[in-house]
């Protein structure tokens, strides 16, 4: 089972507070993906002062993808198009995009986001 990791999962991976099950999922994982809108995500994070790194948000993105073997995905129009197209579920634009991205590549999401799972045909864990 491939899988993506959400922004939260991604700064759980940087503390070193996977959940057991999603830390498990990782190791086992042929390929293990990171979006590029994540890294969107925590740079905004860092630079309204709600998230505090110690390196500049890019550094500390590409460090944590090579130490963990997780292979970028960058974002494109399809994610883009068909995350607008989501129900409503989630009003996140940056969630909204990992759902479409996991759901066109069927890839299970690791989240602790109450609010992805809801998606339909959506695989998670955590």
């Amino acid at each position: 089972m491939n899988v993506l990791l959400d922004t939260c999962a991604l700064l759980a991976l940087a503390r070193g507070e996977l959940s057991e099950e999603a830390g498990a999922a990782l190791r086992r994982a042929p390929e293990a993906l990171v979006s590029s809108v994540s890294a969107w995500e925590v740079a905004i994070k860092v630079a309204s002062g709600k998230l505090r790194l110690k390196e500049p948000p890019l550094s500390w993105f590409l460090g944590l993808a090579e130490r963990h073997q997780l292979q970028e995905l960058p974002l494109d129009a399809r994610e883009c198009c068909a995350a607008a197209a989501l129900p409503p579920i989630h009003r996140d634009p940056f969630d909204r995009v990992l759902v479409a991205l996991a759901q066109r590549l069927s890839l299970t999401v690791l989240t602790s986001d109450d609010n992805i799972p809801q998606y339909p045909g959506l695989k998670t864990l955590w």
